[in-house]
């Protein structure tokens, strides 16, 4: 479950969890689970060499505490019709429990996976 204060943006079970080295695991809820109308669209993609590029969202005060690869690879394609969201920056339940980033499992944006301005953007393609 996903919260912003008493609003519950997420009510999914069992979401599938994607692990990548280094990385805290992430859940993925599907699109259909989440109150869309509490997700604005915030500024800025990022490119992911793994999953393609993310688009990010704002809940309420929270900002770019969301976000999804509407057209991720294909290895990951089922990630396309989800969402995930930051659990140390907004509230993120999952069987009663909160969740929080284990120190040093928080991703910190640097080459390629900065932010990217709309010409770079397109200058990122599928890999080969």
């Amino acid at each position: 479950m996903v919260r912003d204060g008493d609003r519950v943006v997420v009510g999914s079970r069992g979401p599938p969890v994607l692990y990548e080295s280094g990385f805290a695991p992430r859940r993925y809820v599907p699109r259909q689970d989440v109150d869309r109308s509490a997700l604005t669209p915030a500024e800025g993609r990022t490119f992911c060499p793994y999953k393609g590029m993310a688009s990010y969202y704002e809940i309420g005060s929270a900002r770019r505490v969301a976000w999804s690869y509407e057209d991720a690879w294909d290895e990951v394609r089922r990630i396309s019709v989800m969402v995930s969201f930051e659990p140390d920056e907004i509230q993120v339940d999952l069987d009663g429990v909160r969740q929080s980033l284990d120190p040093g499992q928080g991703v910190v944006s640097h080459g390629a996976d900065r932010n990217l301005d709309p010409d770079e953007e397109a200058a990122h393609g599928r890999p080969a």
